[in-house]
């Protein structure tokens, strides 16, 4: 009897300790081993589109950032978010209105990046680049989909 008692324990322990990894800084090599070929792929492909609708394009993100261009699929047992993907050669891309809502969400329209390189104005383009970048988190976007 003592001998199942042990055989069991051992099993559960070496059960414990080879749970499936969580994403974190430090283990996204081990995190990447974990993965599925078609979880990996799922990451490239995206999340599911309507290209049909006049609506935004992104799928499950649509309900979080409304006009967002995309997102990825969440990988809950690894600890793998969504991942909402923004247009944004010009600035970040939202839908201005939103159903449940009377208040109108704001984006700046700044000029693309060769307009930007024009002007030879290092300092300018720098203090673009910063206010798209505030854009992105304020919307809680993760990507800009954008060059530059």
């Amino acid at each position: 009897m003592n001998i199942k008692i042990l055989a069991f324990a051992m099993t559960m322990s070496i059960t414990a300790t080879a749970q499936t990894p969580k994403l974190s800084k430090n283990n996204i090599d081990e995190v990447l081993h974990a993965m599925t070929l078609e979880e990996k792929a799922s990451l490239l492909i995206g999340g599911e589109y309507d290209f049909w609708s006049t609506t935004a394009v992104a799928g499950n993100s649509s309900r979080t950032v409304p006009g967002a261009a995309g997102s990825t699929i969440a990988i809950p047992r690894l600890g793998i978010p969504e991942t909402i993907l923004t247009d944004g050669p010009a600035g970040v891309r939202i839908n201005p209105t939103r159903p449940e809502t009377d208040k109108t969400f704001y984006a700046t329209g700044f000029p693309v990046g060769s307009c930007l390189a024009a002007t030879w104005n290092t300092e300018l383009a720098s203090r673009v680049g910063k206010a798209i970048g505030n854009e992105v988190k304020a919307y809680n976007c993760d990507v800009i989909l954008g060059p530059g």
